[in-house]
């Protein structure tokens, strides 16, 4: 029960930062990241106003899904789970998500307003994912 506990805590924390580190951007004139809208309106169609719900949604549901999942994958190593191990996931997992977001958002959207964000965009997911696995790992290691 205290795992479970603590990693869906960990979840929501990690996933409260990666939010914010992902809005920054567009807050402080930036750039305007918007993957939050965009992978809603992948879900619901271009132009539904439901877009950002439905994306912020599936961004905290994931969140709390990938604590679960960098838990899994580290208990199938010697490795403990805390905010060095948190981090080295939430860079390779954000990796993946910047190449996804490349690919599938920018390139592929049916809305073109998202096709060229630039390097901002990329940044901030990989930022975001170490930020989460930062804070998922931490409150992951009192585990121990």
């Amino acid at each position: 029960m205290k795992t479970l506990v603590l990693l869906l805590s960990g979840g929501i924390a990690g996933t409260m930062a990666m939010t914010l580190f992902l809005l920054l951007p567009r807050w402080l004139g930036w750039a305007h990241v918007d993957v939050i809208r965009a992978g809603g309106s992948l879900v619901v169609g271009p132009g539904n106003r439901s877009a950002y719900p439905v994306g912020m949604g599936l961004h905290i549901l994931m969140g709390i899904g990938f604590a679960f999942v960098y838990y899994g994958f580290l208990s199938l190593s010697s490795l403990p789970f805390n905010a060095l191990t948190g981090l080295l996931l939430g860079s390779i997992h954000g990796v993946i998500a910047m190449l996804l977001v490349s690919i599938l958002i920018m390139e592929h959207h049916p809305n073109s307003k998202y096709h060229n964000r630039g390097p901002a965009t990329g940044l901030a997911q990989l930022g975001a994912h170490m930020v989460y696995g930062t804070i998922v790992g931490s409150v992951a290691s009192l585990l121990r």
